[in-house]
């Protein structure tokens, strides 16, 4: 790991070396800073390329450190605890049980067997947890699919829901629409955004203005549930923060 030193300001960063890579390209993101250069730059050309950013580095790192102090934290998976769940903070009770199971029941109820540590508790309930959430989304977001299908006259051939890398949702070429399961985290509104958004690719595949006309015809207006997930992605998840020792 690399610093990015200025003045009182210590950014570190990784580097990325790429055979296809024609210029020094930089990267902030939640988890850091990325730069990714061509396999036969300098460390010099990285470094000049950083100073010549260094404003917009220092501008977005600040706002990043902003978000990432807003992201909600986690120590333990017990009750009382507060879990995101469709856009809200919600309460998590969790039962002594013979099998692992999760409900919802004015709040998320995991009932499990009783566990050899705290930490095996909590991993155990994270797990759960995370399971069924994604059959939550993957349940709400074949209904709205469904629904856009009908009105496109036009059904993806499949939905998969899984962890993407750079982006909360995708259409491929075949018809298939994927998304990003930490969408269950956000309103559910913006849900049904990305999958109307998704759908409206299979009749459109670039984003010109038919392209968004589409996607109003089907989803209504979508300015709000736009801007939030470009202005909050940070809040689609948790961080888990470790216990104070006393803690049992």
């Amino acid at each position: 790991m690399n610093e990015f030193r200025l003045g009182k300001l210590d950014v570190p960063y990784s580097v990325r070396r790429s055979s296809t890579a024609k210029c020094v390209r930089i990267e902030l993101t939640m988890d850091g800073m990325q730069v990714t250069a061509p396999a036969d730059a300098k460390t010099q050309a990285i470094d000049e390329a950083l100073y010549r950013k260094r404003r917009w580095i220092v501008e977005n790192h600040v706002g990043l450190l902003q978000k990432h102090d807003c992201v909600h934290k986690i120590a333990r998976f017990r009750t009382g605890a507060k879990v995101p769940y469709w856009g809200r903070l919600t309460r998590l009770i969790t039962v002594q049980d013979s099998n692992v199971r999760v409900e919802y029941r004015d709040g998320l109820l995991v009932s499990l067997p009783a566990q050899s540590s705290p930490q095996n508790h909590d991993d155990t309930v994270e797990n759960a947890l995370q399971d069924w959430m994604r059959a939550r989304l993957t349940e709400e977001a074949r209904r709205f699919s469904r629904r856009f299908g009908k009105r496109l006259e036009c059904h993806a051939t499949g939905l998969r829901v899984a962890r993407l890398k750079s982006r909360w949702g995708s259409c491929s070429a075949s018809g298939v629409v994927s998304l990003d399961w930490h969408l269950v985290f956000g309103p559910k509104r913006v849900l049904e955004y990305v999958v109307a958004h998704e759908m409206a690719h299979l009749v459109i595949r670039n984003h010109d203005k038919a392209f968004w006309r589409t996607v109003r015809g089907i989803f209504g207006d979508y300015d709000r549930e736009h801007r939030w997930l470009t202005g909050n992605e940070h809040l689609l998840g948790y961080r888990r923060v470790p216990a104070l020792r006393n803690e049992r």
